[in-house]
């Protein structure tokens, strides 16, 4: 009866990891920048790769940027400095497999339009366009708002994020992940050694 606990244990331990999967985006929250406040074209955020003409940094317990609060950590980013901007990573994934994409989107305060939009691209290709409305939100209460998309790893792709929003009030971003998604079969396999090994535990006692 132990070994048979055992054998169960070790089945569950090994389907584990293809369940619980990292996170291939790198800086995600842009903990790790160089330089402050506007940042040009080459700078910032690597291995983020920010377009023309500029992103805007902000990290509040600097004094840089408006001054609001991140969604996560102590950093966020405008995708806006004057004119709309850009920034894509790319990332190394296993070929077929699905990732979920997921960010927490609000808007640059102060100003702007009212609905601030971006196009999430992977690989070129359009995941979707999310689209956030500013109502007078504050430096302390953003009204971050997460979202989702699903893209298929093909081993290197690259994930991005372009400003649709003109002007220089464009759309705050922060807390970017990519993580695989369970796949059904495996979900069901853990489930399944699971319910076995409950069953043992009972006839065990």
């Amino acid at each position: 009866m132990k070994k048979s606990r055992f054998v169960s244990v070790l089945l569950i331990a090994a389907l584990a990891p293809a369940v619980a999967s990292a996170d291939v985006v790198l800086n995600g929250s842009f903990e790790e920048y160089g330089g402050s406040g506007n940042s040009n074209i080459g700078m910032g955020i690597a291995p983020w790769v920010i377009g023309s003409p500029g992103i805007d940094i902000v990290i509040p317990e600097l004094g840089e940027g408006h001054n609001w609060l991140p969604a996560d950590g102590e950093v966020s980013l405008s995708l806006n400095w004057f004119n709309p901007a850009s920034i894509s990573q790319a990332l190394v994934t296993e070929p077929g497999q699905s990732y979920e994409v997921s960010f927490w989107m609000a808007a640059e305060i102060f100003g702007g339009p009212q609905w601030r939009t971006m196009d999430v691209t992977w690989n070129g290709a359009l995941l979707g366009s999310p689209q956030f409305e500013y109502t007078g939100q504050g430096p302390e209460n953003m009204g971050w708002t997460r979202f989702t998309f699903l893209a298929e790893g093909t081993g290197s792709d690259t994930l991005a994020f372009l400003s649709t929003t003109p002007a220089n009030f464009g759309p705050a971003l922060d807390n970017v992940s990519v993580t695989a998604v369970p796949v059904p079969g495996t979900l069901a396999l853990m489930s399944a050694g699971l319910v076995a090994l409950r069953r043992r535990r009972s006839v065990a006692t």
